[in-house]
């Protein structure tokens, strides 16, 4: 247990589920935790599972440009709104969990012969990774967290399922006050 909390539940399964704006389209949704902020009450997140949609491919435009191309969906839970610095992942401080899908196709034509095509597909996808020996991931202390995610290239919409899993928990008065500024100054 965190140092100046006191659980005030027990485990919590928190599902969301954002879909892009319209296709390659950041777009960031806004999830209510409802903790109290009169009692002191921080979310203790213990865990997070996401899953997004794939890229797709429209197979017909790699051909006949003849090259490589790439598709990917990127999604982010993060503490605050970080419209301007999602891009920066994990290495900003407001996001604690980020996923990865992305897919590439090549395309090449033989010229000996002039009629032969080469397709070279991968598949690369970052899931989630929670460290099992961390009693925690991170404390938010406001009263909501986000749901961010863009794609790349895809024709269609991209969505992101998960769920997040913690406690809800009671903190010291110092202990509040300073992971909240904590929390408001790292956007």
């Amino acid at each position: 247990m965190p140092k100046g909390l006191k659980p005030t539940s027990s485990q919590i399964v928190v599902s969301f589920s954002t879909q892009e704006s319209s296709p390659n389209t950041y777009t960031a949704e806004r999830i209510d935790l409802q903790l109290n902020a009169l009692d002191n009450e921080v979310f203790v997140v213990t865990g997070v599972k996401m899953d997004t949609t794939n890229p797709q491919f429209n197979l017909a435009d790699p051909v006949a440009n003849f090259g490589s191309s790439q598709r990917v969906v990127k999604a982010a839970l993060s503490k605050q709104d970080v419209t301007n610095s999602f891009k920066e992942g994990l290495g900003n401080p407001s996001i604690f969990a980020t996923t990865e899908k992305e897919i590439l196709l090549q395309v090449t034509e033989s010229l000996s012969t002039g009629q032969t095509l080469q397709f070279v597909t991968s598949f690369q996808e970052d899931s989630i990774d929670t460290p099992f020996n961390m009693e925690y991931i991170d404390i938010i202390a406001t009263p909501d967290f986000y749901v961010n995610i863009e794609g790349e290239k895809n024709a269609n919409r991209m969505e992101v399922r998960g769920k997040l899993y913690g406690y809800r928990a009671k903190a010291d008065s110092s202990t509040y006050a300073a992971l909240v500024q904590s929390e408001l100054l790292s956007q």
